[in-house]
């Protein structure tokens, strides 16, 4: 294998797949990434068998050929190349590559090409394509009520369903949940219903936006398929049934508030900064003209009049500081529409005016005296 590519091409490859590289895989090999130099493309891939991305660039290449180099090595070193024609060269039937720039070089030793793990080829399966912009956002409101404990995997994911050309993303952690809807252009040939990692969802949202191409999802049996003509992505399906998410959505309010979602979002970070980490709970009074974010601790007290239109009754309810600042930037609009049931029961937060998303957020407890 011989190419010569730029180091801003090279650090957008490796970069690119790096996240998906395991540093402390039982298999060593997996601690390496594949470079498969193939026309005048280089493809680079990263797995650790659960999460596969490639990248693919443009590169000059003399000789075709394939090696796999230790992530930790060949990251670095390309980090501090200097900004000069860079030169992959690899003698047929050897595992050590050398990596010419300028009058200078140096050489890596890696793995043979063909002990790296055989990659999941796409599926046959339901596929739908929507803009990169689209599909990012829609993460991003999303990501945040996803669960980090691994003894129940299902809440680890995203349910992504796609009924009457409608796509639904859906997370919860038990305490939170947040629904986005979109409208398809294009509907399915088959209905979707897959509950995908929120690893491999964080990994797409950082690498896909900012681009007029579309993103193509396919859904087969066992794997995730997500597309783009430099850009693959392929993960492993969650396994199990998600809870039946809609059951917990409230229909009917006592209390609705219109409020400034920057205002009562900077309301809250600052009653936050007084609140103990074991217990950082903020209380909300709902009243006529606004609401009044308030804390006292031993560390002193803050009360914040956030004005507003309330409708309803006057209420008082406490929050996890941190899970409302999550669901308020998670929101993303100017004015949000605050919904309550009662002191004991989920609120639920929407854009105003806006019903393609929501988020449901439980109360917490008052803190004890």
């Amino acid at each position: 294998m011989k190419f010569t590519t730029s180091k801003s091409t090279l650090a957008h490859a490796i970069g690119t797949v790096q996240k998906a590289v395991s540093p402390r895989s039982p298999l060593p090999i997996l601690s390496g990434v594949l470079f498969k130099a193939h026309g005048d493309q280089l493809t680079v891939t990263g797995s650790d068998t659960e999460l596969t991305i490639q990248c693919t660039v443009n590169v000059e290449t003399e000789r075709e050929g394939s090696i796999v180099l230790p992530i930790k090595y060949i990251a670095d070193l390309v980090r501090y190349l200097p900004d000069v024609p860079i030169q992959f060269h690899t003698l047929p039937e050897s595992t050590s590559t050398t990596i010419i720039y300028g009058v200078s070089q140096i050489n890596i030793h890696g793995f043979e090409p063909e002990q790296y793990p055989r990659l999941p080829a796409v599926e046959k399966g339901a596929s739908l394509s929507l803009a990169q912009d689209v599909l990012k956002d829609m993460l991003r409101q999303v990501l945040f009520a996803v669960s980090n404990d691994e003894t129940r995997p299902i809440f680890t994911g995203v349910l992504m369903q796609v009924e009457e050309g409608q796509l639904r993303l859906v997370a919860t952690d038990t305490y939170r949940l947040a629904v986005r809807r979109f409208q398809l252009e294009r509907e399915p040939e088959q209905q979707i219903n897959v509950v995908i990692p929120g690893k491999t969802l964080n990994e797409v949202a950082r690498l896909i936006g900012g681009d007029e191409e579309e993103i193509t999802i396919v859904c087969g049996e066992n794997h995730v398929f997500f597309l783009t003509g430099t850009l693959k992505i392929a993960s492993r399906l969650i396994a199990g049934q998600f809870p039946p998410y809609e059951q917990v959505i409230p229909r009917e309010f006592v209390t609705r508030a219109r409020l400034a979602t920057r205002e009562i979002l900077e309301a809250t970070e600052r009653a936050s900064l007084l609140v103990r980490d074991g217990h950082p709970a903020v209380q909300f009074s709902l009243q006529e003209d606004g609401c009044v974010v308030s804390v006292q601790t031993q560390a002193g007290w803050i009360r914040e009049e956030v004005s507003g239109a309330v409708e309803g009754e006057p209420l008082e309810i406490w929050f996890n500081a941190r899970y409302m600042g999550e669901s308020l930037r998670a929101l993303g609009s100017e004015e949000l529409s605050l919904e309550l049931t009662g002191p004991l029961s989920a609120a639920v937060l929407r854009p105003a005016g806006e019903e393609n998303y929501l988020s449901l957020l439980l109360p917490a407890k008052p803190p004890k005296e």
